[in-house]
């Protein structure tokens, strides 16, 4: 089975139609995010597919930042932020 690692994706899209498929493309892979940031498990495959599909979708003024996230390090929580209370279940 390919390995999986997790990247957080942030956009900044002006077109609301727009920003409904990158959401909806993201949502297809995410195990947490919200409104504009999503925290994927993704095979390099998977990655390699989104970075291909999704820079097209966008206008000039948008933007996309993808950041591979290092899973041993734990997060940090402010306010009432809580860590996920399950582990991420991929069917791949």
């Amino acid at each position: 089975m390919a390995k999986r690692h997790l990247y957080l994706f942030a956009y900044d899209i002006a077109d609301t139609r727009t920003q409904n498929r990158v959401r909806r493309m993201l949502r297809a892979y995410a195990v947490g995010g919200q409104k504009s940031l999503f925290e994927c498990w993704l095979t390099a495959l998977e990655l390699r597919m989104l970075c291909a599909t999704l820079p097209a979708m966008l206008a000039e003024n948008d933007r996309l930042h993808v950041f591979r996230l290092n899973e041993t390090v734990p997060p940090f929580f402010f306010g009432c932020a809580k860590s996920l209370a399950f582990e991420p279940f991929v069917i791949g």
